[in-house]
């Protein structure tokens, strides 16, 4: 993929977002075929996205995905993938979130981590105790995940599409995080009932090893840097967001993140 292809995909792509509708893609548009290629077209969408003016710390962080084996031959690879957090699509907890924004939108509960080193590529794997030392916090979260192309689109089309995350939602750090439970409960609840229990076991046995596996699948289309985050996959099962509520996910001791969702009128 030349850089004029990526380049105008990544305008398609960009476009669509901002109009919360699925992208009209010409039947001559060149389409990535592997990671490198997603890759190409996400640094232009964070360059559409302003997201690069001051460097890539605009990037809030990174959402990592395929990280069972099994999985990653769906996206043209070999290795873990991951799409950018951008910061123009980051709510605080507890705020009013307007539906209107995204297309189909489904919300995950997340562990999620926050760096407090750069994780730079390197020949040598980093091991777990390595990653945890990298780590300053962590982090209950929701992500809203919305694609602007078709859920059965290629892999490596969707991982370019930001690897269809819609927004991010952090709750409150937690920097005295490493005797914590991270394979416990998370109950979600709209308007105050229960919809499900789901669990951080979910995510490798240990959302932690979701940035490792990370860090070793470098390089992305930008660094691990210290100050991002990394949210590692959902607890529970994804839930449509459909109408105006309070959404409440409960991680225990790791503490609880809030929206309230907004009508799309």
């Amino acid at each position: 993929m030349n850089p004029e292809d990526a380049a105008r995909l990544a305008g398609l792509l960009h476009a669509a977002r901002q109009e919360a509708r699925l992208a009209d893609l010409p039947a001559d548009a060149r389409l990535p075929a592997t990671p490198e290629e997603a890759y190409q077209v996400q640094a232009e969408i964070v360059r559409l996205s302003g997201e690069a003016i001051l460097g890539w710390q605009k990037i809030l962080g990174w959402k990592v995905t395929a990280l069972k084996e099994e999985d990653r031959a769906a996206y043209g690879g070999t290795r873990p993938v991951a799409g950018p957090l951008l910061s123009g699509w980051v709510f605080p907890s507890t705020a009013e979130v307007p539906l209107s924004r995204f297309i189909a939108p489904l919300l995950e509960c997340e562990f999620a981590f926050l760096l407090g080193r750069d994780l730079p590529p390197r020949e040598t794997p980093y091991t777990l105790e390595e990653i945890a030392e990298a780590v300053a916090a962590l982090i209950p979260a929701f992500e809203i995940a919305d694609g602007r192309v078709p859920p059965e689109a290629p892999g490596a089309l969707r991982l370019a599409d930001s690897m269809g995350n819609g927004a991010f939602i952090p709750g409150t750090p937690v920097t005295d995080w490493r005797a914590l439970d991270r394979a416990g409960p998370v109950t979600l609840r709209i308007d105050g009932i229960e919809i499900e229990t789901g669990s951080g076991a979910r995510i490798l046995g240990d959302p932690l090893k979701a940035v490792q596996h990370l860090a070793n699948a470098q390089p992305l289309s930008a660094p691990l840097l210290a100050g991002q985050i990394v949210t590692t996959g959902t607890a529970t099962t994804p839930v449509r967001l459909e109408g105006v509520g309070r959404v409440e996910a409960d991680f225990g001791v790791v503490g609880r993140v809030a929206i309230r969702s907004k009508s799309r009128l």
